[in-house]
């Protein structure tokens, strides 16, 4: 690189108006040794004592009398005051404990900000939102000025009213000019207020589906499933998904004919295809299990019908995920069973299922939604059990969260225990069977899971108490441990099997 003349060299840092720049250049010092040497020249001619061997952006700063003064913060919205938006025409109250420097409602503001290495000096023009990222759960927005053409990002406050969609297009213009509501300090309302960011944040965090990709929404008409549809349709823009309505009537009520027309008229409404199917589910014994099983099948079906790579999107909450673990803790299951159900199960997706179903109804209130409630919830187990998470939380506050907390850590020590399990089972296979004294070595934990590899095919019944009859087991040649099904493990040539006895 040519070496520059001192007027060049001063004239190139009098040129660094923001922090971006100096950036820039510190690491052009940090390639180029001469150009160092030179900033070494000029600070010592300057009376300063450099450093170097110190970072390029150091010396640039030093040479700036920046060190300090990028410290000193010259704004002048620096007093927490109302004032009157200059763009939307609003009355914006003061914004407590942060300096409210934009309009929480149009998110606009004035380029006045002055900070010596940061921002270019204010021109008065009005910054306009370009952009909006999300970034460890929080909004980041990306701002524009209008006459001087200054870029800069920033946080989202946290009563902005940052649009769900994240497009800068869905924020109110100078026309708009209503009065703002009153802010609210109740933490459920505001909890429910930014659900539509948290949702597409899972969405986006967790992959639950690409953009284009089909995502059919499973909707029954109640609180938790309409919820999901307008949240899904809201932030279309942002996830991308290419939203396709699924609506059941099991058969089983006369009511379900005039909730599944609803559920189709609501989707005409937001412009969205729904599919609506009769499953008629015959009254008798294990109902719900039936029911459940036909519903499954009927929504995998219309899936398959979307693409190969469609997913089914259900509203399935954090309530939910507290009574299936509460629910499977009784029936006696282990870490498979306890850890509930997964936030993306292809193609099974839910991404309501780290919130409350109270945050749900209230953001449901809030956005004036209406939903049916099916009058078969409360007499369902779940139902019967939903008092007792009542009596659970009264007795240990938050106990529906800590149980839903428990699943998310039991899911990820299953899944680690899988994964060994499935290695050692690759390891011990021997023809369709397992090496009888190795599997006797392994931990007992594993020894369960690799057995319910060797058994999985064998008829349903198969529970995890009988097969821990395995570790108190001694066999011998030809030994035999009958199953449930007509099965049994058997013990041929140091290999044990699983098949039909016989």
């Amino acid at each position: 690189m040519a070496r520059l003349s001192r007027k060049e060299l001063e004239a190139a840092l009098a040129g660094l108006r923001s922090r971006g720049a100096i950036k820039a250049f510190g690491a052009r010092v940090d390639r180029d040794p001469a150009l160092r040497r030179a900033l070494v020249e000029l600070a010592r001619a300057r009376g300063l004592a450099p450093d170097p061997d110190a970072p390029g952006k150091r010396l640039v700063r030093l040479l700036l009398d920046r060190s300090e003064a990028a410290r000193r913060r010259g704004n002048p919205v620096r007093v927490d005051e109302a004032f009157t938006c200059a763009w939307c025409g609003r009355a914006v109250p003061p914004g407590g404990a942060r300096v409210r420097d934009h309009c929480p409602w149009c998110l606009r503001g004035l380029h006045v900000d002055r900070v010596p290495g940061d921002r270019a000096a204010g021109c008065g023009g009005v910054l306009e939102p370009v952009g909006f990222e999300l970034r460890g759960g929080e909004v980041i927005v990306r701002w524009r000025c209008l006459a001087c053409g200054h870029r800069w990002r920033g946080r989202a406050h946290p009563d902005d009213r940052v649009p769900p969609s994240l497009d800068p297009a869905d924020l109110p213009g100078p026309a708009e000019r209503a009065e703002p509501a009153r802010p609210t300090a109740d933490p459920l309302e505001e909890r429910a207020r930014t659900l539509p960011l948290r949702v597409l944040e899972v969405v986006r965090r967790h992959r639950l589906w690409r953009p284009g990709q089909p995502v059919v929404v499973a909707v029954s008409g109640g609180l938790d499933s309409r919820a999901l549809l307008e949240l899904l349709h809201r932030t279309r823009g942002a996830h991308g998904g290419r939203l396709v309505v699924a609506t059941l009537d099991h058969g089983l009520r006369p009511e379900a004919v005039e909730e599944t027309a609803r559920v189709a008229r609501e989707a005409a409404a937001l412009g969205l295809p729904c599919r609506v199917r009769r499953l008629d589910v015959a009254p008798g014994p294990n109902l719900q299990a039936r029911a459940r099983a036909a519903r499954r099948a009927a929504l995998l079906a219309l899936a398959r019908a979307e693409g190969d790579d469609a997913v089914v999107a259900t509203g399935h909450h954090e309530d939910d995920q507290a009574e299936t673990v509460l629910y499977r803790l009784l029936r006696g299951s282990g870490a498979t069973g306890l850890r509930g159900m997964a936030l993306r199960d292809p193609p099974w997706v839910r991404p309501l299922l780290f919130e409350p179903r109270a945050v749900i109804a209230a953001w449901a209130r809030r956005e004036g939604l209406r939903w049916v409630e099916d009058p078969s919830n409360p007499g369902s187990l779940r139902g019967r059990m939903r008092p007792i998470l009542d009596e659970l939380d009264a007795l240990h506050g938050g106990a529906r969260r800590a149980l839903a907390r428990s699943a998310r850590l039991l899911a990820r020590d299953d899944a680690l225990l899988d994964e060994l399990a499935a290695a050692e089972h690759r390891r011990l296979d021997r023809d369709g069977g397992v090496d009888l004294a190795g599997l006797r070595a392994l931990h007992p934990a594993l020894q369960l899971r690799v057995l319910r590899r060797l058994v999985a095919a064998a008829p349903p019944g198969v529970r995890a108490d009988q097969l821990e009859r395995f570790l108190t087991w001694e066999p011998r040649e030809g030994g035999r441990l009958p199953l449930p099904g007509g099965w049994a493990l058997v013990v041929v040539g140091g290999v044990l099997r699983a098949g039909p006895a016989g």
